[in-house]
């Protein structure tokens, strides 16, 4: 798959396929998008039309935190047939574009689009000012088809991106599982701490909690870590160990029956289940005692449910 990034080269040299939208956690509903447009590829390339920032970052007072760092959107989009994914500098300026010159010079003229795809509720140009209907009609124009896909319904409740953040924030990790299609994760590369968990015998992967990004609330959760294409169990603390005076928010995960060097090393971490929440212990010993009965309660866990 090709990534484009904050460019705006993004001209394709064949007619193309081409889905919009933010895809934030790439969840069932946007994967639903990617299905149609297979279906309507005829052996064309799929062209994921993203923007960056978020678009709530430029135009709102209130940006959204989001569901996955590139890095993982990226993959999901691989897995989703994307064949160009490309995340277009979204600027004030831009916002103000009208949509027929974004239909025309964006989708006709650089991405050659022959099939445009998008959700049923979709509103694109100056002021949002274009809906399915506007789009509608400049796609008979420019004789391109327009796919407008409906949305996915969850017992009753439409699948978005707003709805899987107000999850996470909760911890209700296996209800935003359904909505996304696959367990939540968080991925990042190991950074060196202060070495504190190898010291009481319980050595981490540390990955910094990054601005922009959500992450569910403060606590221990059972997860699997995949290093170097290998799974293995572990449990994660989301925190800033108050235990011993931390003050920076960091994801540290103690990898069962691991004893590597993994630093700058990229992880991935599942998140399966929440354990208990972020504590403040009396010392040293008692925190020790608590780890060792979150390490017992995971592995447990993984003997009913088989995380790895």
């Amino acid at each position: 798959m090709i990534h484009l990034y904050n460019t705006y080269d993004i001209e394709q040299e064949e007619p193309t396929v081409v889905v919009i939208g933010n895809f934030d956690g790439v969840h069932r509903g946007h994967q639903k998008l990617f299905e149609v447009a297979k279906q309507n590829s005829e052996g064309r390339r799929i062209v994921a039309l993203s923007f960056t920032p978020h678009p709530s970052w430029v135009i709102s007072n209130d940006p959204k935190q989001m569901i996955m760092r590139t890095y993982d959107k990226r993959n999901k989009m691989n897995q989703c047939g994307v064949d160009v994914y490309i995340q277009y500098p979204f600027t004030l300026e831009f916002s103000k574009t009208d949509p027929e010159v974004f239909f025309e010079e964006i989708l006709v003229k650089q991405l050659k689009a022959k099939v445009v795809v998008v959700g049923q509720d979709y509103h694109f140009g100056k002021e949002q000012q274009g809906n399915i209907e506007f789009m509608q009609s400049f796609a008979n124009k420019f004789n391109v088809k327009l796919c407008a896909v409906k949305k996915v319904f969850i017992d009753g409740e439409a699948i978005s991106s707003t709805k899987i953040r107000n999850l996470i924030c909760e911890g209700n990790l296996q209800e935003a599982k359904e909505l996304l299609g696959e367990d939540y994760v968080v991925s990042g590369a190991v950074v060196e701490g202060k070495k504190l968990g190898r010291q009481i015998g319980f050595p981490t992967a540390n990955i910094l909690a990054r601005e922009g990004v959500l992450y569910p609330p403060n606590g221990v959760y059972a997860t699997k870590a995949r290093v170097n294409k290998q799974d293995y169990l572990g449990i994660t603390n989301i925190g800033c160990n108050p235990t011993v005076g931390g003050i920076i928010k960091t994801i540290e995960t103690n990898i069962f029956d691991f004893n590597e060097d993994i630093y700058n090393e990229h992880i991935v971490l599942t998140f399966y289940k929440f354990i208990r929440p972020e504590k403040t212990f009396k010392g040293v010993p008692e925190l020790i005692e608590q780890i060792t009965q979150d390490k017992q309660k995971v592995a447990q866990l993984n003997s009913i449910y088989c995380y790895v």
